[in-house]
């Protein structure tokens, strides 16, 4: 089995070509409990993430991928390491510079789209751009141009109960992109979907990626919804186990590869496919 696996990159290696990582993390742990009951969720972990890459996070219930995904999101603060965007060491961060962090630099896509009920599609994607006090004039181009480029410019006079699950993740995967974030974070964007509309939420994702130039990290336990991805993660027991990367491979064959390293690892697997 170990012939399988690809070796995880080094930073040095990553950053060899000259361009700085979107994403540093940085022997970061996360421990909870006292001296007499203490959990490691997230035990020493280190990796980049290149301008430009769809990384996947994967790994069994409990291995520590959501903590890892909270913590760079800033939702969880690190026990100890250092998390880096764009060169910035926002551990370091207080409050208020936290909030603009994360109004500016990061785009949320959630397993529920998490949209306000009570706006429409435009409304609910204009609110990233209202948050930031973006001039009004500029809000509707913006809007529309991102919903245009995904699909969702037939849903913006609705509210999310006359749209359907696939389309309220679109938008809410428009609402991630319109302020252009440095970082978009996808915590289990197909979970709450039929097979269907998960499949029109990855080609969208794939589409964020590659024609947009989104840097995306998702976090799945689907294989089919990591094989979208260009590198994949796996996490175990609060560490980096290993990496895959898809290189010239393809979506099947990539997806092959990361159903063999599931197998091996045991976790909890869902064919989307």
């Amino acid at each position: 089995m170990a012939e399988t696996f690809a070796t995880p990159r080094s930073a040095a290696a990553q950053g060899a070509a000259g361009t700085r990582p979107i994403l540093s993390v940085r022997q970061i742990e996360k421990v909870y409990g006292n001296r007499d009951s203490i959990t490691h969720a997230i035990n020493d972990i280190s990796f980049d993430v290149m301008p430009g890459e769809f990384v996947g996070i994967m790994g069994p219930s409990g291995s520590g991928k959501t903590t890892l995904l909270n913590c760079v999101a800033t939702i969880d603060t690190v026990t100890s390491g250092h998390i880096l965007v764009d060169g910035r060491d926002i551990t370091s961060l207080r409050a208020r510079a936290l909030s603009r962090f994360r109004r500016d630099d990061l785009g949320f896509i959630f397993q529920d789209s998490n949209l306000l009920d009570t706006l429409t599609g435009f409304e609910n994607i204009a609110l990233a751009l209202t948050i930031k006090g973006e001039r009004p004039a500029s809000v509707r181009a913006r809007v529309e141009q991102t919903a245009a480029a995904l699909g969702v410019s037939e849903v913006l006079g609705k509210r999310p109960c006359q749209m359907s699950g696939g389309q309220r993740q679109r938008v809410a995967a428009a609402r991630a992109m319109v302020a252009d974030p440095k970082l978009v974070l996808a915590d289990e964007p197909t979970g709450a979907l039929d097979s269907r509309s998960a499949s029109v939420i990855l080609d969208t994702l794939s589409m964020m990626n590659g024609r947009l130039g989104a840097t995306i990290m998702m976090v799945t336990h689907d294989s089919f919804a990591a094989s979208f991805a260009s590198r994949i993660l796996f996490i175990k027991d609060g560490a980096v186990f290993n990496e895959i990367l898809r290189g010239g491979l393809s979506r099947a064959e990539f997806f092959g590869r990361i159903m063999e390293v599931v197998t091996f690892l045991g976790g909890d697997v869902r064919d989307a496919g």
